[in-house]
This record gives structure tokens, sequence and C-alpha cells, in this order.
């Protein structure tokens, strides 16, 4: 009969599951996610509501570009409230003992939503609107060139820290971070949008996101371990 034969079959074969079982590459488990299953939803997306207010930031200096209303002031306000989020988004993680490599990549992507694009956007639009209609050719080629640069520079060293750090959250940066070169770039951009310099030294920052530099995150005043941050000052 058709039973006999199908068992037969499967019996010749030495016992196929076992096989594949035996055969089958082990799966590669994420320990450091172990415990962040094991949480609530809602208490292990903390940490991820914050980063979505970091994305809200970047959002609004791109889109400054296009409504009404969002003044100059405005998207510096919303690049330090990227600032505090970036932070507390970490923190959070910490203290909640949800850190996951989903959070620390979604984390970098909203660094590059809010650090990289964009405060890239916000300075090539504040830049030709302060040179207005007489502006040189020169002046536009090197204001195009220069939010290119940032934009780039910006979207290179978060690939870069995605791949050195394997989708952990960093405990040291290679190059200067996206969340310091905007604090330079954004306020500068708001407040002396059509000065000789302001170019060059976005041209400068950009650079220094790409360069080949260690540097401890916390920028020596602050040790960040992976579960805590401490004050260096204190054990002085």
């Amino acid at each position: 009969s058709l039973l006999p034969a199908m068992t037969q079959d499967t019996s010749s074969h030495g016992g196929s599951a076992n096989d594949a079982e035996d055969t089958a590459p082990p799966l590669k488990r994420d320990n450091s996610s172990r415990e962040w299953v094991q949480r609530p939803v809602l208490i292990r997306n903390i940490p991820n509501a914050i980063t979505c207010v970091t994305v809200l930031c970047g959002f609004l200096l791109m889109a400054s570009t296009s409504i009404p209303g969002i003044s100059p002031a405005v998207c510096v306000a919303a690049t330090f409230t990227g600032l505090i989020t970036d932070v507390l988004d970490g923190q959070a993680a910490r203290l909640l003992k949800v850190k996951s490599k989903f959070g620390a990549t979604f984390d970098q992507l909203a660094d590059l939503t809010c650090f990289g694009i964009g405060p890239a956007i916000f300075f090539t639009r504040q830049r030709l609107l302060a040179l207005g209609d007489s502006i040189s050719g020169y002046d536009s080629f090197l204001t195009a060139v220069t939010g290119y640069a940032y934009l780039c520079c910006s979207t290179y060293r978060i690939a870069r820290e995605l791949i050195v750090h394997d989708g952990e959250r960093p405990l040291y940066f290679v190059g200067i971070p996206t969340n310091l070169a905007c604090t330079a770039a954004v306020p500068l951009a708001a407040a002396y949008p059509a000065s000789w310099y302001l170019p060059w030294l976005v041209l400068l920052l950009s650079y220094m996101m790409v360069m080949p530099v260690r540097i401890p995150k916390g920028l020596g005043l602050v040790k960040v371990t992976e579960t805590e941050l401490s004050s260096v000052c204190k054990k002085r």
C-alpha cells in the first residue's frame, strides 16, 4: 500500500527530521535582548517612544523649508530638544533594562534624521534665503556643496557606527558625533546665515564627523558603561 511505502522511504533516509536538526546551523541568539522580550510591551517601548520625539525634532528642521510659521528659533529649540531626548532614551533603556539592538539602531537612525539630514537642509535653506536673489553663482555652489557634504558625512558616520558597534549602543565615537556637530551648525545657521565663514565651519564639522579618531562617549566628563552613566568629577 501507499502508507508502508512512505514509511519505508522515510526510514531509508535515516530519519530526515532528526538529521535536519543535527545538520542545521545553530541559531544566533541575541542575549542582549533576552531580558527585553520578558518585559511588557509598554515598558520595553518607552525608550523607543522617546526616540520618536527625536525624529519629530528632525522633521521640524526639514519641514521648516515649506511650512510657514516654523521659524529659525523654533528649529534651534527643536535641535536642543532632540539632544535632550537623545540622552533620555538611552537612560530609559538602561534604567528599565530593555536595551536591544533594535533600540540602538533606531536611535542611530533618529540621530541621522535630527542631527544629520535636518541640519543640512536647514543650513542650505537659511543661507539661500539670507543671500536672496542677488546671490552669486559661487555662493550658490558653495552653499549647495556644503549642505550636501554635511548630509553625506553624517550619513557615512552613522553607517560606520552601526558597523563598528554591531547594532549595540556605542561606548565610544569614531569622529565627533552628529549631535555635537549640529549644536554649532544649527544655531549659527539661524543667527548668521549670510556670514562668509559659515560654509567653511560646516565643512570642517563635516570632516570631523568622518575623521578616524576615537572619542570617548561622554567626552571625558561622564563615564558611560553598559548599565549606567556616572560623573567623572565625583570620583576625583
